[in-house]
C-alpha cells in the first residue's frame, strides 16, 4: 500500500531537484560568461545571454509560485544581469529617414557546403536587389550552381574550397584592388576590394574565421579577429567588414574587435534575432555580422529567408552621404 506514494514522492523530489540543479547551472553560466578570456569553454557561455535571461525569468516565476524565495530572488538577480548585458541590442531601431546621397545593399550568406538547395539561394539573391553579395562555404559545385549571378553581378572574386571555408564575392559595383588574403594563422581566405559608390570609396572585407569548437580553433578565431581589427585601423577609406565571424556581440573578443577596429556593428539597436542555427528558430544566436566605419549610416539590417543552409542570409543597407 505504501509503495506507490513512496515512488511518487521520489519522482517529485527528483523533478524539483533537477530544477534546482538547472537553476544553479544557469547562475554559473551567467558568471562564466564574464570569464571568457580565462577559458574558451567559458567564452562559449557568453553567446547565450538572451537565452539565459529568458530561462532564468521562467524559473524565477516557478520558484515564486513554489515560495522558494532564495531561488526566486537569485533567479531575478541573474536574469537582470543578463538583461543588462544584452540591453544594447534590445530596442528596435526605427530606420532613419532617407536624407539623399547614395545607398548600397550588402547581402551575405553562409550557404553551407553540404546544402543542395542552390535553387533557393539563387531565387533569394535574384530578388534581394543586392549591390554586393558575399557567399561563404562555397565549393566548385556552388560556383556552378550560382553561375547565373554573373548576369547581374559580373564582377567576381572567388576562392572555392571543399573545407567549409571557400569564399566568393559577386558585385554590380566594379572591384578595385581586389585580392584574396589571409588574416590570422588559420590559413582560411578572406576577400578584399575597394568599391566606388558615388563619390565615396568603401574598402570591403569579407571574412569567415574558424568556429571556436576547440581550444585551438578558439585561439585561431581570436587571432583572426585581432588581425581584422588591425587591418581595419590601417585603411584610409571607409570600411565595411561582412561575414560569419563565429562570435556573438556578448563575447569579450567581439567587444575587443569593435574597440580596436574603431568600427560599429550594424546590429546595434536592432533586436535580438539570431542567424544560426536555422533549425532552432527560438534558439538562434547572431554569428553573422556587418561592421562599418562610425560615420557610415546604417539604414537597415535584416535577415533573409531560410535557403536550406544552417545560417540565415544577412541583408544590410548602408547610406553614404557627405563623407568625402
Amino acid at each position: 500500500m505504501d509503495a506507490a506514494p513512496s515512488a511518487s514522492r521520489r519522482s517529485s523530489l527528483t523533478f524539483w531537484g533537477l530544477l534546482e540543479v538547472a537553476t544553479v547551472l544557469l547562475w554559473m553560466a551567467t558568471v562564466t560568461g564574464f570569464l571568457g578570456r580565462t577559458w574558451w569553454i567559458f567564452e562559449l557561455t557568453s553567446h547565450f545571454r538572451p537565452h539565459l535571461a529568458v530561462c532564468l525569468l521562467g524559473l524565477g516565476v516557478v520558484w515564486t509560485w513554489k515560495r522558494r524565495w532564495p531561488l526566486a530572488i537569485g533567479n531575478g538577480i541573474f536574469a537582470v544581469i543578463n538583461a543588462v548585458v544584452i540591453s544594447s541590442l534590445l530596442p528596435p531601431m526605427t530606420p532613419p529617414a532617407s536624407a539623399g546621397g547614395k545607398e548600397v545593399r550588402l547581402v551575405a550568406i553562409n550557404v553551407h557546403t553540404a546544402n543542395q538547395r542552390g535553387d533557393l539561394v539563387l531565387e533569394f539573391l535574384r530578388g534581394a536587389e543586392a549591390d554586393v553579395i558575399l557567399l561563404l562555404e562555397v565549393n566548385e559545385r556552388w560556383m556552378n550552381d550560382l553561375s547565373g549571378l554573373r548576369d547581374s553581378h559580373q564582377h567576381v572574386l572567388a576562392e572555392p574550397r571543399d573545407d567549409n571555408f571557400g569564399i566568393a564575392l559577386f558585385s554590380r559595383i566594379p572591384l578595385t584592388d581586389a585580392s584574396v588574403i589571409e588574416l590570422g594563422e588559420a590559413g582560411v581566405p578572406s576577400v578584399v576590394s575597394d568599391l566606388r559608390v558615388g563619390d565615396t570609396t568603401l574598402t570591403f572585407l569579407g571574412t569567415h574565421p574558424l568556429p571556436p569548437g576547440t581550444a585551438e580553433y578558439a585561439r585561431l578565431r581570436n587571432g583572426q579577429l585581432r588581425d581584422i581589427a588591425t587591418w581595419a585601423r590601417a585603411q584610409t577609406n571607409l570600411v565595411v567588414v561582412l561575414g560569419d565571424l563565429n562570435v556573438t556581440s556578448w563575447s569579450p573578443y567581439f567587444r575587443d574587435l569593435l574597440r580596436d577596429s574603431g568600427l560599429k556593428s550594424a546590429s546595434q539597436g536592432r533586436g535580438l534575432r539570431g542567424s544560426w542555427p536555422t533549425c532552432l528558430p527560438l534558439g538562434r544566436i547572431l554569428l553573422d555580422h556587418c561592421l562599418v566605419s562610425s560615420s557610415v549610416r546604417v539604414v537597415n539590417r535584416q535577415f533573409g529567408p531560410h535557403v536550406g543552409a544552417d545560417h540565415l542570409p544577412i541583408v544590410v543597407d548602408l547610406g553614404l552621404r557627405d563623407y568625402e
